[in-house]
């Protein structure tokens, strides 16, 4: 084997080792996010705060740097276009009017308000991760 192959072998092995610990990370926030939406009473509270806290454990997983915060929150945001998506769906090819006797427009409106903010908590929650975790070294 060159050892060309050698170094590109393992640069590609630790590029994907970081990818699926920034996907893991990922994964991690947005079951937090979707937990804190079921849990009755608790969901006022928690839901809004909930991209934040998503944003700071799932960035501990992933353990990212400063160049991984943005695509972690870009990465958990485009996770909530699938609920996004499927009311779309839902609306404009099935023709459902309503979905938990709310209306699809409204559901509509607040899913398009809720992907921006996923975005901006979860991007806020990974910095503020990153530096408690820079500072403790």
């Amino acid at each position: 084997m060159l050892f060309g192959q050698h170094v590109i072998g393992d640069l590609h092995e630790r590029i994907s080792d970081w990818r699926s610990w920034l996907l893991n990370g990922v994964l991690v926030g947005f079951v937090i996010m979707i937990a804190s939406l079921i849990i009755p009473l608790v969901h006022y509270v928690a839901a809004p705060l909930s991209p934040f806290v998503a944003g700071f454990i799932g960035s501990g997983i992933a353990n990212i740097d400063q160049n991984g915060i943005v695509k972690f929150g870009a990465l958990t945001a485009l996770l909530m276009v699938i609920p996004a998506l499927v009311v779309s769906i839902l609306k404009f090819v099935i023709g459902v009017d309503e979905i938990f006797s709310i209306p699809t427009t409204w559901v509509m409106i607040a899913l398009l308000i809720f992907v921006p903010y996923t975005w901006f908590g979860a991007t806020v929650g990974a910095l503020g991760g990153y530096y408690v975790r820079r500072d403790g070294k």
